[in-house]
């Protein structure tokens, strides 16, 4: 029969103290950790509790193993990446953790990973970061970099290991970088004005990239929140969007933190300010309707689970949710097609396209921070008042106003109604039944069958046959 521990309470630095089945008392201590953050265990014995602590007392370092975690004779690239695996990987997001350890291994070790952290001055990360800034990286992946740093260093003290932290005197703009103001940051960020014309001319040939792209670029929806999106969320009486989810990754690290596994999750927004209900504009509420037009003619042909209320709005045509990367992907190779892959056309540029359109418009920017979900509007009045939705919808009508003069010439445009005039576009769901508005809709497209329709979707960054 197995004999059960008995074990009492320690005191600090003890270790793990026990009675094993033979009678003996086991002291057993985390005594150090080696270069990749694993634990040195040692374990002694004693016939009394007492010798068995005294026994393990010559082996546990001074002031306890915790002050052996991070030893002062590492260099920094191992000293970050315990910290990193050990201790900074339990306190932020899975993608945060990514990018750290992206920062880590692409510019922060081949720089100074030799060095003792406590060799690091003001002087040599001034060098560092501002040599970043120098050879073209963006301002704001430097001052990520510059943050990660910080609160490293200041681990560092805890640790006591160093005194002051040598991130906190380091100056960016001493490099002389031109701050931009607002508007310069919107256009810079923003789709060109230039390029718009192209971008929505091109976008307008797809049956997958014209509800998804502009879902970003009029509603300034994240890409993680417009794949993250389900049926149920879009109110097309209401003409609203309800953004209550996003797409986030999980991400599995070995212990030198290298990838191993990465999974594509629905997960929380951004912020908790990032939970919205949008007011959207007609061009987008007419786009999502004719995509859902065309998932139920698929559903109805080939069983995909595409159209319901909890089927994501850009499913895949298995009904999961799309990825991030493979979609992005699938944009580029769009964007080639159409002679737009030089142009510099990101996802990212989508939602800043919105913000910026809005800008131009002289929109109150709490008004577009709300319709954004950035963090700060919680704490804004915009959401307290009775008439936010009015100011809201005031904004998006923006679009309507800017965007029609600008559509695509008929022949182009993807339509679900017939072409002919304005008051046959009024009666689009009058009088018609849903196989005429399908076969409108592929006329629209250029398409002569059913099953060119499904492959059209399943395959949209490729050329029709």
């Amino acid at each position: 029969m197995r004999t059960k521990k008995t074990t009492s309470k320690r005191a600090n630095n003890e270790g793990t103290v026990y009675k094993n089945k033979k009678g003996l008392w086991i002291a057993q201590a985390t005594i150090g950790y080696d270069e990749n953050g694993r634990q040195i265990r040692k374990a002694v014995s004693g016939k009394t509790r007492s010798e068995a602590v005294a026994n393990l007392a010559p082996f546990l370092p001074k002031g306890g193993a915790r002050k052996q975690m991070i030893r002062k004779d590492m260099p920094l690239n191992r000293h970050m990446q315990f910290w990193l695996m050990k201790y900074k990987k339990r306190t932020i997001t899975a993608r945060t953790f990514e990018r750290y350890i992206v920062n880590a291994k692409r510019y922060i070790y081949p720089y100074m990973g030799d060095y003792l952290p406590q060799d690091i001055s003001t002087n040599l990360l001034q060098d560092f970061l501002g040599g970043m800034l120098d050879d073209g990286y963006a301002l704001d992946t430097v001052k990520h970099v510059k943050y990660q740093l910080g609160q490293y260093f200041e681990y560092c003290i805890d640790e006591e290991i160093i005194d002051k932290n040598p991130v906190n005197k380091v100056r960016l703009q001493s490099h002389e970088r031109k701050t931009k103001n607002a508007a310069e940051q919107q256009e810079y960020k923003a789709i060109p004005e230039e390029l718009r014309n192209r971008f929505l001319q091109a976008i307008s040939t797809s049956l997958l990239f014209k509800p998804l792209c502009l879902t970003s670029m009029f509603a300034g929806l994240r890409i993680g929140e417009v794949l993250a999106l389900k049926w149920k969320d879009f109110d097309e009486e209401n003409k609203t969007l309800s953004v209550v989810r996003a797409q986030t990754v999980e991400t599995t690290f070995d212990e030198n933190g290298n990838v191993v596994k990465r999974e594509y999750v629905v997960g929380k927004t951004k912020t908790a300010g990032s939970v919205r209900v949008l007011p959207i504009p007609d061009l987008l509420v007419e786009a999502l309707s004719e995509w859902r037009k065309l998932r139920v003619i698929q559903e109805l042909t080939t069983k995909a689970p595409v159209s319901k209320a909890d089927d994501f709005i850009f499913a895949n045509n298995s009904g999961a949710m799309r990825t991030y990367y493979g979609t992005r992907t699938m944009f580029n190779r769009f964007l080639k097609k159409h002679g737009l892959d030089d142009a510099g056309i990101h996802f990212y540029m989508l939602r800043h396209t919105f913000s910026n359109t809005l800008f131009e418009a002289q929109e109150n920017p709490k008004v577009i921070q709300a319709l954004m979900g950035h963090r700060k509007v919680e704490t804004t009045m915009i959401y307290n008042t009775a008439t936010t939705n009015k100011y809201l919808q005031k904004a998006v009508d923006v679009f309507d106003a800017r965007y029609t003069s600008e559509r695509p010439s008929k022949q182009e445009q993807l339509t679900d109604t017939p072409s002919d005039t304005q008051k046959e576009e009024k009666q689009k769901d009058g009088g018609e039944g849903f196989l005429q508005n399908i076969a409108r809709l592929m006329n629209g497209y250029g398409l002569s069958s059913i099953d060119e329709l499904i492959r059209s979707i399943d395959e949209p960054s490729k050329p029709k046959k």
